[in-house]
């Protein structure tokens, strides 16, 4: 993932979990929502919306650190739309 490259955040570790996360962000958006044909530049805010929907279980930190991966990448990435930021429970 060459696209990530340039994030720095502390440690290795991190970067290996916010891209694994971000894997599993993705294939869960691809599992849903089939008709996206696994093409990344059909991925929008409808489908991120989506995601938080169905995860809105996690903690707010992990919800956080979710919204942090998917909105740089998709700055790295330069996919249009902007990553809708996830409601969290008071």
């Amino acid at each position: 993932m060459t696209i990530m490259a340039s994030y720095q955040k502390p440690g290795i570790a991190f970067r290996r979990k916010q891209v694994a996360r971000l894997l599993a962000i993705l294939e869960n958006i691809f599992e849903h929502e089939p008709y996206l044909g696994e093409q990344l530049h059909k991925v929008g805010k409808r489908q991120i919306i989506g995601y938080w929907q169905r995860t809105r279980y996690e903690s707010t930190q992990t919800r956080k650190e979710k919204y942090a991966i998917l909105k740089l990448f998709f700055e790295q990435a330069h996919l249009r739309g902007r990553v809708p930021f996830p409601k969290m429970d008071s």
